[in-house]
């Protein structure tokens, strides 16, 4: 009988432990980090020294995107106008800075 007592005690106790343990908060900074990292594509419509811009297509409405470049933005190619690109960016309020960028040299044939 003490033996299932101390038995039930021990399963009960961790049984505890670990619904505590799975149950925490979740950090803030895994919940932003997911959150404020998001990638986009299109059309580079215009380049400046430290922006760009990106058309992007959304049915026949045709949305701008501006992106600022910072030490940190890795760039795959050259920013061109007309080229295509893939953007990874992240937010900063309501700033758009690109962390990495893809450029696919235009085709120089009309779409």
């Amino acid at each position: 009988m003490k033996v299932r007592k101390i038995l039930s005690a021990a399963s009960l106790s961790l049984f505890c432990l670990t619904t505590a343990a799975w149950s925490g908060p979740v950090s803030k900074a895994a919940l932003s980090a997911t959150a404020e990292h998001q990638s986009i594509k299109g059309r580079i419509s215009s380049v400046g020294d430290a922006q760009f811009t990106v058309d992007t297509i959304d049915g026949n409405k045709v949305n701008t995107v501006q992106f600022l470049i910072d030490e940190h933005t890795k760039m795959d190619g050259k920013l061109t106008v007309g080229a295509q690109a893939a953007v990874d960016y992240r937010l900063d309020g309501n700033t758009m800075i690109a962390t990495h960028v893809v450029v696919m040299p235009a085709s120089g044939m009309n779409e």
